[in-house]
């Protein structure tokens, strides 16, 4: 069963009540995410990734279409989802532990202090932040906030996450750090999130996914599932043929897309 549905979702940012097509920043979109999925949205910049993003955390609403998480359909934010960004959104006056306590506190009112303290901790340990609990943003890394900012959400405790290009405003060595991280937290805890991730980088794409979404401006171009298992090796994976395949495919589709904004043809790897 779907996780999450999106039946012919068109959108606007237009208020004028005129649906105009070239208003449309999303066009007749169709697509069923299931449970556990995680999966990966990449394409041009324009194309309406981040859009899509905020239709499914209930920022914005569908111009025509509906989207149905869990079979209800969507009407605003709710606890089930969970919105990590590309810039960090901690609070700086509060420490590490500070701030994934207060996620805490607005997802689990019925929580003790005692406990949520207890899974502030847990989760920043998870990301590998023993020795930062008491440390303020300030005295952070990039690649360190952003471990807290993934911390707090998943203490927040989501059935789906969110992630608008979470590692790109990191290093590529924090990033390949940060999507390890990722990966083996996903893999290990019991409970099994639905990740919906936006980036730009195809390399990190494959690598995460378990299927790409490769969408063209207001549309999706092509689904590809991505079939390296669960216990994936970053050396093992980016040396396959299959990794080649699926990246020279998703290469073909972003220089299709940029001859079409050219108007020009033959484009080709």
């Amino acid at each position: 069963m779907a996780n999450i549905t999106l039946d012919n979702v068109s959108f606007t940012y237009d208020s004028s009540g005129t649906v105009r097509e070239d208003s449309l920043v999303l066009k007749d979109i169709n697509l069923a995410i299931n449970k556990g999925e995680f999966v990966c949205v990449i394409g041009s910049s324009g194309c309406g990734k981040s859009t899509l993003i905020r239709l499914l955390e209930g920022l914005n609403f569908p111009t025509l279409g509906k989207i149905m998480i869990n079979d209800k359909e969507v009407k605003g934010p709710g606890k089930d989802r969970c919105v990590v960004f590309q810039h960090y959104s901690l609070f700086r006056w509060f420490t590490a532990k500070e701030n994934v306590a207060f996620g805490i506190k607005q997802n689990k009112k019925d929580l003790s202090r005692k406990e949520i303290e207890e899974s502030a901790v847990d989760y920043l340990n998870k990301v590998g932040l023993e020795n930062y609990h008491d440390t303020y943003p300030f005295q952070m890394s990039g690649g360190q906030q952003q471990r807290v900012v993934i911390a707090r959400a998943l203490a927040m405790d989501p059935d789906i996450l969110l992630m608008d290009e979470p590692f790109g405003a990191v290093d590529a060595r924090t990033r390949s750090t940060l999507q390890d991280m990722l990966l083996q937290i996903c893999e290990n805890e019991q409970k099994k999130r639905t990740v919906v991730f936006i980036t730009h980088d195809f390399d990190e794409a494959i690598f995460l996914s378990t299927r790409v979404i490769f969408m063209q401006p207001k549309k999706i171009r092509d689904e590809i599932t991505v079939d390296f298992g669960s216990r994936r090796v970053r050396a093992d994976i980016f040396r396959s043929d299959d990794f080649n395949r699926l990246r020279n495919q998703l290469m073909s589709y972003f220089y299709e897309d940029i001859g079409e904004k050219l108007d020009i043809t033959g484009a080709s790897l």
